[in-house]
């Protein structure tokens, strides 16, 4: 606990992890599906995500449910295929600012 101590209060170690997951929010997501822009973005919870920084999840006007996630590679590619095992997914990647978007091949 002492460590916990040394880097603030609790509501100041709560502001710092919520700064830390807000500065990974892309500007948008862009959807994989209609290629349309997502803006409405949410935050999901990552506890027990070991690898993973942040996951955002947005709902596109065409339905489809877009999601980024930031971390380490494998840890990502992880979730990404646990998301995939019961449902169909269409992959991407694209920079922070939704400018540069490339869908993954289909196999």
């Amino acid at each position: 606990m002492g460590q916990a101590k040394a880097r603030g209060t609790q509501a100041e170690r709560m502001a710092q992890a919520q700064s830390k997951i807000a500065a990974t929010r892309p500007d948008k997501l862009v959807c994989n599906g209609c290629g349309g822009d997502v803006t409405d973005i949410h935050p999901v919870s990552t506890r027990g995500l070991q690898g993973i920084e942040a996951i955002w999840v947005g709902q596109c006007a065409c339905g489809q449910t877009t999601f980024a996630a930031s971390g380490e590679p494998k840890a990502v590619d992880a979730f990404f295929f646990a998301l995939s095992e019961n449902s169909e997914l269409t992959l991407g990647s694209q920079s922070k600012d939704g400018q540069t978007h490339v869908k993954a091949d289909s196999e």
